[in-house]
């Protein structure tokens, strides 16, 4: 389905017209590509880019006063579907979740497994809705008491005309990039609607409610018996990430998580098609602390193992270049610059042939992939990805080094974070501490690479599905105690063990080695003279 922009009251054609221009301004979000359609309902009262499709895509979907404008993906339709007196005439998300909120309203939002975001309007009263976790992104500003929401950051910016960054935006770029604050955007009065939480809005009051919190509890199951949960739990969560109207492809690098995916895929599909990132113009890798091997080697050997056809995603520097401002573009905001605009390649190659793509991300937050986790000399006092802070604040001048005061900005959203972590009855030190990496894993990096995700796919009309995203496999993890996800001093050992024998050895043995990035020379000097460039320009 297409992105969202939605505004609940138009006054005249002028605000008509600068909404249909913000409409201009979003990129094709989704799976379907046969055209856009403006539909409006309720006298110009809701708007949405909708495929043309009057049975499975038509939107806005009302039923007498209720309306529902809806982005997403539901992964337990039918379970759902049983809560319905009566069965619907044709199967559809949209139609479904509006039949489900006029009868349960918002209490039905905890039982839904899937990525969404989405307007829904019950005679005057509005609310907004993001999924649990932040797979799909939602937007949000109130003008002139009426409010403006979208997938996209630059609809709203195209309909107000409004782009201020504060010193407060500075300090989320510079400060907490590329991750983010909870709810803030680094533009003024733009905000961004959390991750399970809707927002109700009457014309008058606004009120943001937190609908979803992770369920924390004393663990008691046995080593082995977590290690058979864990496999069925992520069984099913492929199971359901696979359950579409179009088919499906997978991202492949070789990696734990990627090689558990496609190798689970492939047993339901006759051919899986699996796309590898290659830099064309990197040196040779020379291991250190973060790259440790080859994608390409490890990838290829695990297609060979499931008899996938093997794709690579060849990406060269003036390809990662050329995309750069693309990258720029799509994420609304500066982001991770050639992380960026090289997987804007890889989706483009991908789309060339399926519109949806299956993803490995979210793994390592919820099993404890990162280093971080497991370094326990360390005391960390801001978010531990967040690095070089004392260099970020040395390219400031004094006047903007004692405004902004980054470090203190970013240590004071880190104590907040940790604080929100949840936390069952007796819980021990070690627990406790584990519980809140993981808490702030999931609820700011997570949702920064979920963003990344999204957007730089999205752009290339490409639906990047995440398994390991699951509610179920995520609850489940957070409460599962860190000495089974780091047995024998081996990270993700819980998820190697979990699929040993099922998946070749080489991959499960494999330590994570993160998405590939660019260590060219000549790259570095084509940035180089791109910023001289621009230095020169005076009008840049």
């Amino acid at each position: 389905m297409s992105g969202i922009l939605y505004k609940s009251n138009f006054n005249t054609k002028t605000d008509l017209n600068r909404f249909f221009r913000a409409c201009d301004t979003m990129n094709h979000r989704g799976p379907d590509d046969e055209g856009y359609l403006f539909t409006k309902l309720h006298s110009f009262g809701h708007k949405r880019l909708a495929i043309m499709n009057p049975i499975n895509a038509l939107q806005p979907m009302s039923d007498i006063n209720q309306h529902l404008i809806y982005n997403g993906e539901i992964y337990n339709y039918d379970e759902l579907s049983l809560l319905l007196d009566d069965k619907l005439s044709f199967k559809s998300d949209t139609l479904l979740l509006l039949k489900l909120l006029n009868k349960y309203k918002m209490e039905i939002l905890n039982k839904i497994n899937g990525m969404f975001s989405f307007v829904y309007t019950d005679n005057e009263v509005i609310y907004a809705v993001r999924d649990m976790f932040g797979v799909k992104p939602l937007y949000y500003t109130i003008v002139d008491n009426d409010i403006i929401a979208a997938s996209e950051i630059k609809a709203i910016l195209a309909y107000t005309n409004n782009a201020i960054v504060t010193g407060e935006g500075l300090c989320e770029l510079l400060g907490m990039g590329p991750s983010h604050s909870k709810g803030k955007t680094i533009y003024k009065d733009i905000y961004e609607l959390p991750p399970g939480h809707y927002l109700k809005y009457d014309g008058k009051d606004l009120v943001i409610t937190e609908y979803y919190r992770i369920p924390a509890y004393n663990y008691k199951k046995s080593y082995n018996d977590t290690v058979i949960m864990i496999k069925d739990l992520v069984e099913k969560a492929i199971k359901r990430a696979l359950i579409s109207d179009v088919d499906a492809s997978a991202f492949l690098s070789g990696g734990l998580d990627s090689s558990i995916i496609s190798t689970l895929a492939s047993r339901s599909k006759e051919k899986l098609d699996t796309y590898t990132v290659l830099y064309t113009d990197n040196e040779e890798l020379k291991p250190n602390e973060f790259e440790r091997s080859n994608d390409t080697v490890y990838a290829k050997m695990v297609s060979d193992d499931i008899k996938s056809n093997f794709n690579l995603a060849r990406v060269a520097n003036e390809d990662i270049i050329s995309n750069l401002k693309r990258a720029v573009d799509l994420r609304d905001a500066p982001g991770m610059t050639d992380i960026d605009s090289s997987l804007i390649c890889a989706a483009n190659s991908v789309s060339e042939k399926y519109k949806v793509v299956l993803s490995g991300e979210c793994a390592d937050e919820i099993f404890g992939g990162y280093s971080w986790y497991y370094n326990k000399e360390k005391e960390y006092k801001v978010f531990p990805w967040i690095r070089g802070l004392e260099y970020r604040e040395s390219l400031l001048n004094d006047k903007w080094k004692e405004r902004l005061k980054l470090y203190d900005y970013v240590k004071k959203e880190y104590r907040r974070a940790i604080k929100s972590a949840p936390m069952p009855a007796n819980v021990n030190e070690l627990d406790r501490r584990h519980r809140e990496m993981t808490y702030i894993n999931i609820k700011y990096f997570m949702t920064n690479l979920l963003d990344r995700k999204d957007r730089m796919t999205m752009g290339s009309s490409l639906e990047a599905r995440v398994p390991f995203c699951d509610k179920d496999l995520v609850e489940a993890l957070y409460n599962i105690p860190f000495k089974y996800k780091y047995k024998s001093k081996v990270e993700k050992k819980l998820l190697r063990d979990a699929f040993k024998g099922e998946v070749l050895d080489e991959a499960i043995k494999r330590r994570k080695s993160p998405y590939p990035k660019s260590n060219s020379i000549e790259y570095t000097n084509m940035v180089r003279e791109l910023l001289k460039n621009a230095l020169e320009d005076k009008s840049s």
